[in-house]
């Protein structure tokens, strides 16, 4: 007996000592990520979110609770962690819940003038009794909306998700494969170990990046970094972690609303790019056509075109029963006013885009 609990307190101390370096070497690659055991340790600490200084909350991976300014704009992040006001668990009248990144949570406009709370307002104002709950984060890409979505969200039990996730995605996904799944049971479980114990979320990012480097060895290039982006990435692997998030709201009996993304340059380059299909984009891109034959800036042509390629794989859901696809870039680069930079938007973008999102919800009250 003396033996067998030494034996499961030396696989502790092991468990623990290997969880240990895990974190370390997590933490040394500046990710958010923290261990449930070393939660309770972790102090809230300052981190720069998009050029704004925001309290990061390790132990939630999200915002801390409180009221910012900068620029004499005022940000309310709720209790929960996320811009607006408090909402209760239990679902009193229709909800909605808002998705992605800078862009959602409403960077350099007011609280009340961020998309989602500009189109909560439009369904007040025309009898809708929705509310709509805005879980933005800035930095964050799909993958880390699958997160949250799998293993809280769902459980408030959203009628619509609205997911507007392009550039972070571009940025942060496309450099690994990742892990698609169809059984739900597994997908929050997959979600719980990789945000609790280290030493998965290790093995994970090790072998996500053992096979990004088999599957696809000539990666690339992009104008931010020197190890490129996954060919397959943009071909495949966003549009197949769109249909894992949209079985499993399927799953929930909830819609999900799928916008496509505008970037503030040139009309010119969408118009020419949108003629080629994704594999002709990337083949072009390679062979450097748009630069050589239009002389398109690098950055501009970079976020151009992947941006329409992922546009693109948005469209290839749309004949699913319950994806809504809304398009508002025309809308949107109607004028440079909707914009604060090349995506960001205004105020006046935000109600553009609210007003789009309205106007395909209406049609399911």
């Amino acid at each position: 007996m003396i033996k067998t609990s030494a034996r499961i307190f030396a696989l502790i101390i092991i468990f623990l000592f290997i969880e240990i370096l895990s974190q370390i070497v997590i933490m040394f690659y500046k990710s958010n990520e923290v261990s449930f055991f070393f939660r309770s340790i972790v102090n809230i600490i300052k981190s720069k979110q998009a050029n704004y200084i925001l309290n990061w909350d390790y132990k939630n991976d999200r915002l801390s609770p409180g009221i910012y300014e900068q620029d004499g704009i005022i940000y309310k992040i709720n209790s929960k962690g996320f811009r607006g006001e408090e909402y209760e668990f239990k679902k009193k009248k229709k909800r909605i819940i808002a998705f992605g990144g800078s862009t959602t949570i409403g960077l350099e406009s007011p609280d009340d003038k961020t998309y989602p709370a500009q189109l909560e307002y439009l369904l007040k104002k025309n009898n809708f009794h929705y509310e709509v709950i805005n879980m933005g984060m800035p930095s964050k890409s799909l993958n880390y909306i699958r997160k949250l979505y799998y293993r809280e969200a769902s459980l408030l039990e959203p009628d619509f998700i609205i997911i507007y996730s392009n550039r972070n995605s571009i940025m942060y996904d496309s450099g690994t494969a990742d892990f698609i799944f169809n059984n739900n049971t597994v997908i929050k479980n997959h979600f719980f170990f990789y945000q609790n114990i280290m030493t998965y979320n290790l093995m994970s990012k090790v072998y996500k990046k053992i096979i990004s480097l088999n599957l696809q060895p000539d990666r690339l290039k992009t104008p931010y970094h020197a190890k490129g982006i996954n060919e397959a990435y943009f071909l495949y692997n966003y549009k197949n972690s769109l249909i894992e998030l949209v079985n499993f709201a399927e799953k929930n009996n909830t819609k999900v609303v799928l916008v496509k993304m505008a970037y503030n340059f040139s009309e010119d380059i969408v118009n020419k790019l949108e003629k080629y299909s994704n594999k002709e984009l990337i083949e072009k891109y390679k062979n450097n056509f748009f630069k050589d034959k239009y002389n398109f800036e690098e950055k501009a042509l970079f976020w151009s075109l992947f941006g329409t390629i992922l546009n693109n794989q948005i469209d290839e859901l749309k004949n699913k029963k319950n994806v809504i696809v809304v398009n508002p870039i025309n809308k949107l680069l109607r004028s440079s006013l909707n914009f604060t930079d090349y995506v960001h938007l205004s105020p006046k973008g935000n109600f553009v885009l609210a007003s789009e999102i309205f106007q395909a919800l209406k049609n399911y009250h």
